[in-house]
């Protein structure tokens, strides 16, 4: 099936999740298939950046005018993988490869905690979806898949500086103000500018972190678009982000990274992709971890990233940047 085809990529969302799928879009393209990725509306600035990806679609405004009969498509592929997904890939009509999602397996790694019920990573089973249109297997070595950024304008800080990425989409994956402000604290002996990352609902605390003086912090949260966010993160000497897109992100252009898991774990196969020698990982301390693939936290559990050992994640900075010049 390896012959050249016309594919339509069902992934609806969010951020990481699309950023994800590049390695398979690079490869698809590279073995000259075209690729038109269908996604929700609100992450088509996202998908524009996947390499390989001829056209991007909205699954709210383009999907109804994708018709069974007379369709400019060979394949799909969906890796999307819910029900939703499923059945209207099913209207179509077209041969459909689809990404197989491991609830048992990821209920029993919930329940038991167990590393034995660690989760292969999401890029893997996406590359398997995709299986059948690589001629010599997947080769992301191989490829180039790193985001393909347009031109944007943007002020950076001059020197080498260390990204914080301070949002995350549910508590479970959040640092609160008081961490954040320990950790910046702790870089302040690395003498390296900081900028803060985050959507509108991080700008109140970017600002309170922004303003004391000397902090060395410049605020990007609330005011940049994505894409912009993302220009941050491929030019930063150092990302310290939570389980985020963002995250996803600085993994995709091999940027020294540590990333923080509290509710959320790697062994759920979302760690960042690829790995590579300046990335670590620091884990909460909870017994209660991982509780969620999403980072959701019940009212009655405590967070667990209210246990993530910070001091680690200084210590950790010092590794990776063990080439700078410490005062």
């Amino acid at each position: 099936m390896s012959k050249v085809s016309s594919i339509l990529v069902v992934r609806l969302s969010a951020i990481g999740d699309l950023i994800l799928v590049a390695p398979i879009t690079a490869q698809l393209a590279s073995e000259g298939h075209r690729v038109t990725l269908l996604c929700k509306d609100a992450y088509r600035s996202v998908a524009t950046c996947l390499p390989g990806v001829d056209e991007v679609l909205s699954w709210e405004k383009d999907r109804t005018g994708i018709k069974a009969t007379a369709s400019p498509y060979d394949h799909v592929i969906d890796l999307q993988g819910t029900s939703k997904s499923k059945r209207w890939c099913r209207k179509l009509n077209l041969p459909v490869r689809t990404y197989q999602k491991p609830y048992l397996r990821r209920a029993l790694l919930l329940a038991t905690k167990q590393k034995s019920f660690a989760l292969t990573p999401v890029v893997h089973r996406y590359a398997n979806a995709a299986a059948p249109f690589f001629a010599e297997g997947f080769r992301p070595e191989a490829m180039q898949y790193q985001l393909r950024l347009p031109e944007v304008r943007l002020a950076l800080p001059q020197q080498p500086y260390i990204a914080l990425v301070l949002g995350g989409s549910y508590a479970g994956k959040r640092l609160d103000f008081q961490a954040w402000r320990q950790i910046m604290d702790g870089l302040s002996a690395f003498q390296m500018p900081l900028a803060l990352i985050g959507g509108p609902e991080e700008a109140g605390m970017g600002e309170s972190l922004e303003q004391p003086l000397g902090s060395g912090a410049k605020n990007y949260c609330g005011t940049t678009t994505v894409i912009e966010g993302f220009k941050v993160i491929a030019n930063a000497a150092l990302v310290i982000s939570g389980d985020t897109g963002f995250m996803h992100a600085a993994a995709n252009f091999n940027r020294p990274l540590i990333s923080l898991w509290g509710a959320t774990h790697p062994n759920l196969g979302f760690a960042p992709w690829p790995s590579y020698d300046k990335q670590r990982s620091i884990l909460t301390t909870s017994v209660f971890s991982p509780i969620s693939k999403h980072g959701k936290v019940p009212w009655w559990m405590p967070n667990p990233m209210q246990k993530l050992p910070l001091d680690e994640v200084i210590s950790a900075a010092a590794s990776i940047l063990q080439d700078k010049t410490m005062p």
